[in-house]
């Protein structure tokens, strides 16, 4: 009876253990993939003749030649965009019309970061551009 007394504790003890450490190793296990900054290459060839968009509230085309469309809260605007110093860089007209703004890109898991000062300003799912129709030549 004695011995039976001494492993009950010793069994408590061990569940209590594992169910610690199974807490503090759940949380490291499913954090968020750290995240993989482009250069300029990857951005270009990211992002370039393509869509980044949330889904919902904003969609960015990325033209090959420069040209950027984009659709935020159900207004359409157009800009610049170009790739430069491992930045992506939008130039908006109703910002400036000379100094672009610039966001360090971020790959986490399947979603594109544009972050500024290590703050995420945009995030979203990489698309392929819905073709436009181009106005017929006179």
């Amino acid at each position: 009876m004695k011995m039976r007394a001494l492993r009950w504790p010793r069994r408590v003890t061990r569940g209590l253990g594992v169910h610690f450490l199974c807490g503090m190793l759940v949380p490291l296990a499913c954090a968020a993939p750290p995240g993989i900054p482009l250069t300029t290459a990857q951005i270009r060839s990211t992002v370039g003749g393509r869509q980044v968009t949330d889904g919902l509230h904003w969609s960015h085309d990325y033209f090959l030649d420069g040209r950027l469309d984009r659709s935020e809260n159900g207004r359409t605007r157009a800009g610049r965009w170009s790739a430069q110093n491992n930045q992506l860089c939008l130039l908006l007209p109703e910002i400036s019309k000379e100094s672009p703004v610039c966001f360090d890109v971020v790959r986490v898991g399947g979603e594109l970061q544009y972050r500024d000062a290590g703050s995420v300003v945009y995030a979203g799912t990489v698309k392929k551009s819905a073709p436009r129709l181009q106005p017929a030549p006179p």
